[in-house]
C-alpha cells in the first residue's frame, strides 16, 4: 500500500537512531477506523474530526504509514502537555500560538504543545481546551442499545419534574454566581466545591466526598445514592463548577458557564431526595473542566480502573442561555466508540413527553470540548447537553444573570434551563429505576426504619461522623467492614443520630487505612456506606 507522503524515510532514519515515541496524527478516510489501528496494537490517544492521534514507536510509525496517511507531529512526547483549543466567540486561532507551538490544526480547533502557564493564559480568552494524554482511549467494538429499564410509574415523574421552577432554578445560578470567583485554584472555588458537596448531604446521598485531583486545584464534589436492587449498575449526571474569564483568577462569574449546569446537577439531586433508585445513581460537580477537563478527566480514570459499569452518564454544560424564538437546546452525542445515540434519543424522548424543551440532536464523532468527553475516552456512553445559542459573554465578567433574552449577559433563559432539568430529572428517574418506599404506618415513633444517610468526611482521617435518619433504638445494629468483608467494629448506636467512628476495632487497636463498609441494620432493611480512612 502507498504509504503516507507526510512521513519521510529522512524523518523516520532520524527517528531510529534518536527518538523513543512520537506524537502522531493518522488520517481516517473511507472505511478507515480507530478500530483498525486497534486492530493492529496501537493505542488511540483521541478521535478527532476525520483523524485520531497516537502514541507510537519508530517501527510503529513505519507500519501505519503502509496503511494510512500518518503525520509526526511531535518527537518523545512523553512529560510534554498537550492541549486541543477550540476557539469560540470570532478568536482568529493564530492567536492561540502565542501560547505554545501548533502541531495541527482542523476546522474546529488547534493542538497545541504547552505548558500550565500556557493554560492559564488561554483561559482569559473565550477558548474551550481538552487535554490530551498520552493513556490510550476504550476502544469498544459492541454496538449497546437502549437496557432494559426497571418500570417507573409516569405520575411519580410528573411529580418530580413539577417540583423544579424557574424560581429554584435562578435561586440556584445565583448564589453559585454570588461565590464571586469559581476560578479552579482560588479559594474561592474551593469553598464553592465544599458548598455543592454539603447540599449532595442535605439531600440524602448516601455518601458524599470531595475528590481531590491536583494539590492547588479545587476538589470535585461527589453525591451518591445507591440502588436497592442492583447497585453495580450505575448512571450519573454531572456539570462543571468551575468557571474563568478575562479577569481570572479574581473574578469569575460564570453563571451560564457553568452555574447552570451544576445547577442541573444539584435540581435533580434535591428532588429525588425522598425517592430510593433500583441502580446507582451518580451526581458529579467537576472542578479544572476550563483548564482542560481536568477534574472529570480524573474522576472518569478512577471510576474505569475500580470498574464501575457506568451506563450513561448526562453531562450540562452552559443551559441558560437562548434568545428569543432561538432557543432550542442541543443534544451532542458520539456514533461511535462509544455508541452514544440511543442515550441521546431517549433523553429526547423524555423531553418531548414531560417538557416543552426544543431539542436539536447532533451527532459527531469529535466534540471534545466539555468532561463528557472524559467519559467517551474510557468507553461509557454519555452526551453533552448545551444551549444553541451561545452566550457572546462567554468567559468574560460580563457572565452573569440578566433579563430574559437579553443579549449581552451569561444567562437570559431560566425556562429554558428548567426544562432541561426535567428532561434530565426524567430520564434519570426511568434509567435507575425511581420508586416510593412503602410501608405500613405505625403509631409509634420508630415506624419508619432507620437509615444511614451518610458519612463526613468520606476520604479523611478518623474520627469519621455518621449521620442517621432518625435518633436509633437499641435493637438497631451499626457495624464497620474492611474491604474484604471482616466486621471490624460493633458501635454503639442507642439513642443517636450522630455517631463518630474513632478508627479503632473492638479491641481498641488502631486500624490501617483503606476502604470501610458501615452497615445500618433496621429490622429488615439495611442501608450502607463507604469511606476511605486515611492516616
Amino acid at each position: 500500500m502507498k504509504k503516507s507522503i507526510f512521513v519521510s524515510l529522512c524523518l523516520l532514519a532520524a527517528a531510529f537512531a534518536a527518538s523513543p515515541g512520537f506524537l502522531a496524527r493518522v488520517d481516517l478516510s473511507g472505511n478507515q477506523s480507530i478500530q483498525d489501528i486497534d486492530a493492529m496494537g496501537m493505542g488511540v490517544l483521541v478521535e478527532l474530526d476525520r483523524y485520531c492521534l497516537v502514541h507510537v514507536s519508530d517501527e510503529e510509525l513505519l507500519r501505519l504509514a503502509d496503511r494510512f496517511q500518518v503525520e509526526v507531529l511531535d518527537r518523545e512526547p512523553e512529560g510534554k502537555l498537550y492541549v486541543y483549543a477550540m476557539p469560540r466567540s470570532g478568536l482568529d486561532p493564530s492567536r492561540l500560538s502565542e501560547y505554545g507551538t501548533v502541531l495541527a490544526e482542523d476546522e474546529m480547533g488547534v493542538i497545541i504543545r504547552t505548558t500550565e502557564q500556557g493554560v492559564y493564559e488561554m483561559n482569559a480568552l473565550p477558548v474551550e481546551l481538552a487535554r490530551i494524554g498520552l493513556d490510550p482511549m476504550v476502544i469498544t467494538r459492541d454496538v449497546p442499545g437502549l437496557p432494559s429499564l426497571p418500570a417507573v410509574d409516569d405520575s411519580l415523574i410528573w411529580a418530580l419534574v413539577n417540583s423544579i421552577t424557574e424560581d429554584s432554578v435562578k435561586a440556584r445560578i445565583q448564589r453559585l454566581q454570588d461565590f464571586y470567583t469559581r476560578y479552579s485554584t482560588h479559594d474561592s472555588c474551593l469553598v464553592a466545591m465544599e458548598w455543592v458537596r454539603s447540599k449532595f448531604e442535605a439531600y440524602g446521598c448516601d455518601t458524599t466526598f470531595l475528590f481531590p485531583f491536583q494539590y492547588n486545584y479545587a476538589p470535585n464534589a461527589v453525591g451518591i445514592r445507591y440502588g436497592t436492587v442492583n447497585p453495580q449498575r450505575i448512571y450519573g449526571i454531572c456539570g462543571h463548577t468551575d468557571a474563568t474569564s478575562n479577569h481570572r483568577p479574581d473574578h469569575c462569574p460564570g453563571s451560564d458557564d457553568n452555574a447552570s449546569g451544576t445547577t442541573a446537577v444539584l435540581e435533580a439531586c434535591r428532588v429525588f431526595q425522598e425517592v430510593e433508585f433500583e441502580h446507582t445513581v451518580y451526581f458529579l460537580a467537576f472542578s479544572g473542566e476550563e483548564q482542560g477537563l481536568h477534574g472529570s478527566d480524573s474522576f472518569a480514570e478512577f471510576a474505569f480502573r475500580r470498574g464501575d459499569s457506568i451506563k450513561a452518564m448526562l453531562n450540562f454544560d452552559m443551559i441558560s442561555y437562548g434568545r428569543e424564538n432561538i432557543d432550542t437546546f442541543k443534544i451532542i452525542g458520539k456514533w461511535s466508540n462509544p455508541v452514544c445515540e440511543w442515550l441521546v434519543d431517549f433523553y429526547i424522548a423524555q423531553a418531548d413527553t414531560f417538557t416543552t424543551l426544543k431539542t436539536r440532536k447532533y451527532m459527531t464523532n469529535s466534540a471534545p470540548y466539555s468532561d463528557h468527553h472524559s467519559f467517551w475516552l474510557r468507553g461509557y456512553p454519555a452526551f453533552c447537553g448545551i444551549e444553541n445559542d451561545f452566550t457572546p459573554c462567554y468567559h468574560t465578567i460580563g457572565d452573569t444573570i440578566g433579563p430574559q433574552y437579553y443579549r449581552r449577559c451569561g444567562t437570559n433563559n431560566a425556562p429554558m434551563a428548567t426544562q432541561a432539568i426535567k428532561a434530565a430529572v426524567a430520564a434519570i428517574a426511568k434509567f435507575a429505576g425511581a420508586y416510593v418506599p412503602t410501608a405500613v404506618e405505625e403509631s409509634h415513633q420508630d415506624a419508619r426504619p432507620a437509615r444511614l444517610l451518610g458519612i463526613n468526611p468520606t476520604v479523611g482521617p478518623a474520627p469519621l461522623s455518621l449521620r442517621m435518619s432518625r435518633p436509633l433504638s437499641s435493637d438497631v445494629t451499626l457495624e464497620v467492614f474492611d474491604a474484604i468483608g471482616r466486621q471490624v467494629r460493633a458501635l454503639d448506636a442507642g439513642g443517636k443520630v450522630d455517631i463518630a467512628w474513632d478508627g479503632k476495632d473492638d479491641f481498641g487497636r488502631k486500624v490501617g487505612p483503606g476502604i470501610y463498609l458501615f452497615r445500618l441494620t433496621d429490622r429488615a432493611t439495611s442501608t450502607t456506606a463507604k469511606a476511605i480512612l486515611t492516616d
